[in-house]
């Protein structure tokens, strides 16, 4: 295999190479790059658009005509006259923009495959949010746009950085890997840690689902989300925010970019901070338990070393603490509860809870253009730090405390080869290679006033330990990976992608002083096939194979042993998208079937008798999803846009056993069950409002309605919560497009509702457990750009 692909590295720069000029070049305003301009080859159907930076690059004959077009501005044409750099300046045109023509929806250029293209022709299901979108919807974190998406849902509890995920069937586990790759500027983050981090001076967002391991590796076994951040720019611009909301909640954001260096060296400098002091109650001690203070700050430095490489090195810092393990229990002194009894769940712990989160992130890429190739290199380094402090027993008395530590250390190292985009070229690839060394510890400590299980019975004051965990897994990944995407006629296109991942997994027990090691190698594939059917529809079929790796455990237990499987799955979608109305009508609908080997589940046993808290994963024998989605956008008219999306995902366990917690430890058959932590459904539905209110002043609006639909909580199926429905809304002017005002609500209706239940069968702890969901917020939001 190693000689096949060093084979396709040679031939295929030979392959896509022609005889045609390449021109590229530059397209900008006054004031700023342009994304999205219309390059065409007069004449003809030859045509490209521009990058996140501007930048475009087509082949076109000698003495051709290129034609630059953009909504709002003034076409222009230049003559291709031997030059192979055309940079183009675009002007405002006044009669276009005051024209009464309704006008479609933008094309969007998306990334999801490592190369700028029009979203509408991925054979993948692709949801994508602008840069606009990100401001008018007032997105900040992975929170604000999932629960846009059908098939996504995520939640976070216990504490900061402890996120939950689920795609299509395939949800995150407690202490392991998420069934996403999150990428963020083309390096893909391996802490799931980070997941809900403050998104800020972004570009763009995508979420792309079904198994993309072929492109970002191992636990992209679900799909991807890829952030695209704002880059440095050759012109000064800066933006500053803040904002207040109930729950003393102060926001400030702020970012300013510009040359160091005329045309070689430029800066971008970001940051996020927000404090507030929380909308929960602990009863006990009569205070807000889900306060947070959270610094998230950016910079970027980007060298254009030649006309043919340049460098880009990113730092960035998180410093975090928020409130933690604040689980409300049954306020009636009873061990049991319903998921949806909320008028007798409480938070109650004695302790004020905390959990902090710090992150040192760095990451050096170097472009190199070679005339049709681009060489890049990713070199990253990232550390996460996460405490977490608080009560056990989650009653009012101090019978039980529990401090955890969770933490990692990487180090990425990869190189990529493909073709540059081109629109015009029939063959695009990408080939590469990968190292990864990925620490991750764990250290549990468990402590108990032992007054309270003696006579007399009374609590003595002091905490003694009662338990601990401490262990390192050591994750040391080498893989190699190619993509072609091949287009064989003008309505049919063959996209294959291969990755062979090699994963030397070890452990440092010190809890059990065992040092056990395995070795996991997996081949991902994958295919996919677009057929463009007429003009404005485009079918696709694909295939992939996901790979979420295995790992060691704390221990054996009851409930697990010490080593869990990887878990593979084999992934069928077709689907369908159509363009009508001139881009005023847009309907993407998808089908998919996954087929699980070894599904990983999360198993927690708490035994004081024993001394153990013990927190493990274990394996499904096999299961399957099976589900669809739609997606529809429709631009009424100038000033309102009509959107809805609906998805279904049916998940069940075909073979496969789980263990109790509490009695005798029976095994259980949960063959034919639901798996749980997947919704069985979700939609979303949403009007959205843009016109000017005079040659000064702009209107945006949005609301929109989001529904979960019932989850099953623990392989047993006997705790499932009812579907609930969010509402949130969001207004604002802008004014001189420079200065705008914004008032944002989210669960108007204060629904109440949970993210995490854990039956007391499972935990045999002193009862059953839920994680509430914030109540109303509301507050407003100023923003100034100079």
């Amino acid at each position: 295999m190693l000689r096949n692909l060093l084979v396709l590295l040679v031939f295929l720069p030979l392959l896509s190479f022609s005889q045609e000029l390449t021109v590229s070049g530059n397209v900008k305003t006054a004031s700023e790059v342009l994304l999205g301009v219309n390059v065409i080859e007069k004449g003809a159907s030859n045509g490209t658009t521009t990058d996140f930076d501007g930048n475009y690059s087509i082949k076109v004959s000698q003495g051709s005509t290129l034609v630059f077009s953009f909504l709002g501005f003034k076409t222009v044409e230049v003559v291709v006259n031997g030059t192979s750099k055309i940079d183009v300046l675009l002007e405002e045109d006044t009669s276009e923009l005051d024209a009464v023509v309704v006008k479609g929806f933008s094309n969007v250029i998306g990334q999801a495959r490592r190369r700028a293209e029009s979203v509408q022709t991925i054979a993948e299901s692709v949801v994508s949010f602008t840069a606009e979108d990100i401001e008018t919807k007032g997105i900040n974190n992975i929170q604000t746009f999932t629960d846009q998406i059908p098939n996504v849902n995520f939640t976070s509890s216990q504490n900061i950085g402890n996120n939950f995920i689920t795609v299509r069937g395939i949800s995150q586990i407690r202490n392991g890997d998420a069934p996403i790759a999150f990428v963020i500027d083309g390096v893909t983050l391996p802490d799931a840690n980070l997941l809900n981090q403050e998104l800020f001076d972004v570009a763009l967002i995508e979420v792309v689902k079904g198994p993309q391991g072929a492109l970002y590796g191992k636990n992209a076994i679900a799909g991807a989300i890829n952030i695209v951040t704002n880059e440095p720019t050759n012109t000064y611009r800066s933006k500053a925010q803040v904002g207040y909301a109930n729950g003393n909640l102060l926001k400030a954001q702020l970012s300013s970019t510009g040359p160091l260096i005329k045309d070689k060296l430029f800066y971008r400098v970001s940051g996020s901070y927000k404090k507030g002091d929380g909308l929960l109650n602990n009863t006990t001690l009569d205070q807000a338990p889900d306060y947070i203070e959270d610094l998230t700050l950016r910079a970027q430095l980007k060298a254009k070393l030649s006309s043919k490489i340049s460098a880009t090195l990113t730092g960035q810092v998180i410093d975090t603490e928020a409130g933690g393990l604040y689980y409300a229990i049954p306020k009636d002194g009873s061990a049991k509860i319903a998921p949806d009894d909320y008028d007798n769940m409480a938070i109650l712990a004695d302790q004020d809870g905390v959990g902090t989160l710090k992150s040192t992130y760095g990451n050096l890429k170097v472009n190199f253009n070679l005339n049709k190739i681009k060489l890049t290199s990713l070199t990253t380094f990232n550390t996460v730090d996460r405490n977490a402090f608080g009560d056990l027993d989650f009653t009012a008395a101090d019978v039980l405390r529990q401090d955890q530590d969770s933490n990692t250390k990487t180090f990425n190292q990869e190189i990529r080869l493909g073709s540059l985009s081109d629109e015009d070229s029939k063959l695009n690839w990408d080939l590469g290679m990968f190292y990864q060394n990925l620490d991750k510890t764990l250290i549990t400590t468990a402590t108990a006033d032992f007054g309270f299980f003696a006579p007399p019975f009374a609590p003595s004051g002091i905490q003694s330990p009662l338990a601990v965990g401490d262990f390192t897994n050591t994750y040391k990944t080498l893989a190699i990976f190619g993509f072609i995407d091949y287009q064989f006629t003008d309505k049919l296109t063959l996209s294959a992608g291969l990755r062979f991942d090699n994963d030397n997994i070890s452990q440092d027990n010190r809890s059990e002083g065992t040092n056990p090691e395995r070795t996991d190698t997996q081949l991902q594939p994958k295919f996919s096939l677009a057929f463009k059917a007429t003009e404005n529809m485009m079918m696709y079929a694909n295939y992939g194979k996901g790979y979420r790796t295995g790992g060691f455990n704390q221990g054996q237990t009851v409930r697990y042993e010490t080593s869990f499987e990887p878990e593979i799955t084999d992934n069928y979608e077709i689907g369908i998208k159509n363009s009508y109305w001139d881009n005023r009508f847009i309907l993407n609908i998808s089908a998919y079937y996954t087929d699980f080997s070894n599904q990983q589940l999360y198993a927690l046993v708490l035994d004081g008798g024993a001394g153990q808290i013990l927190i493990g994963n274990f394996n499904i024998a096999e299961s399957e999803s099976v589900g669809f989605e739609a997606d529809l956008r429709v631009r009424a008219s100038n000033w309102l846009d009509i959107l809805g999306s609906y998805g279904v995902s049916k998940s069940r366990i075909i073979n496969g056993t789980s263990t109790v917690s509490t009695g005798t430890n029976e095994t259980i058959d949960v063959s034919g069950n639901s798996t749980p932590l997947v919704p069985q459904d979700s939609y979303n539905l949403g009007l959205e409002s843009s016109f000017n209110v005079s040659d000064k002043i702009t209107f945006n609006g949005n609301i929109n309605l989001e529904g979960t639909g019932e989850m099953y909580w623990h392989e047993d199926n006997a705790a499932v919560s009812p579907r609930y429905s969010l509402l949130n809304a969001r207004i604002s002017f802008t004014f001189n497009d420079d200065f705008s005002v914004a008032l944002w609500g989210t669960n108007i209706t204060d629904t109440q509702y949970i993210t995490e239940f854990f039956d007391q069968t499972f935990s045999n702890g002193g009862s059953d457990l839920a994680w509430l969901g914030q109540p109303t917020a509301f507050g407003t939001t100023l923003t100034y750009k100079f």
